[in-house]
């Protein structure tokens, strides 16, 4: 991968902090790392990304055969009994694995598809997937602004502090600042702000955030929202609007 290129989103796709496994997106391309090797494709010739499932037809084939073939072999007596157990086990596990398949993240470029096996759709790749979509050049005729940003509930009088600060610090005492995606809004409102006067939405569009931003699930109710993880550049704020808004 190009040193110059700008990271816009990443995500591990086995465990936290899995450097020889992960996926990225820069403003150019999607980057998957597989087993510490980099893979790239352009964004122009994405056409979709998905998750499925998949079902290995040669351990199938080898189960199907063998498991059969050691049975007429005992049966007749071809093969001594510990060789014919060993090809018998050998053949159950093909089939079982086989039958269990595997979950792959499946790139659909415009020439051919490419698969990459990953343990389970985790919530944070799919978030990132979601975020990838969106900034596709093939989606680029779809209304998507509203999806590829991302938004922080705030006062007035706390949004002159910042102002005449020219700094958006993390307020604290979580180590980011809140934010949601646009159909988290009206939870975040209903939650936080529910007995707050003069409220204001700020639309920010997360290609500009000069900070790391993280899909979490900080509650444990299932839901990912986006953090931002430091101070936030105010250039990166496309709107303010007041609230109530229609979401």
């Amino acid at each position: 991968m190009n040193s110059s290129e700008v990271i816009t989103a990443f995500c591990y796709l086995e465990t936290v902090d899995d450097e020889r496994n992960k996926a990225l997106l820069t403003e150019k391309r999607l980057v998957i790392v597989e087993k510490g090797k980099a893979q790239g494709f352009d964004l122009p010739q994405i056409k979709n990304l998905n998750f499925e499932h998949r079902k290995p037809m040669l351990y199938l084939l080898a189960g199907g055969i063998m498991v059969p073939f050691t049975a007429l072999a005992y049966y007749r007596d071809f093969l001594d009994p510990f060789p014919t157990l060993v090809l018998l086990i050998s053949g159950l596990f093909a089939l079982y694995f086989g039958w269990q398949g595997y979950d792959v993240l499946s790139i659909d470029l415009f020439t051919h598809q490419r698969d990459f096996p990953i343990k389970s759709v985790s919530a944070n790749l799919k978030a990132f997937v979601d975020f990838t979509l969106r900034h596709l050049p093939v989606n680029s005729h779809l209304d998507l602004s509203q999806e590829k940003m991302i938004y922080h509930l705030t006062t007035k009088s706390q949004w002159k502090v910042i102002q005449k600060k020219n700094h958006f610090a993390v307020p604290g005492p979580d180590p980011f600042i809140h934010a949601s995606e646009h159909h988290q809004i009206p939870g975040t409102l209903f939650k936080y702000f529910q007995d707050k006067k003069d409220i204001l939405l700020l639309t920010i569009d997360p290609l500009k955030v000069a900070v790391e931003i993280k899909y979490e699930d900080t509650t444990g109710a299932g839901e990912l929202y986006p953090h931002i993880y430091g101070p936030l550049n105010l250039d990166a704020i496309e709107k303010i609007n007041e609230m109530p808004i229609t979401t």
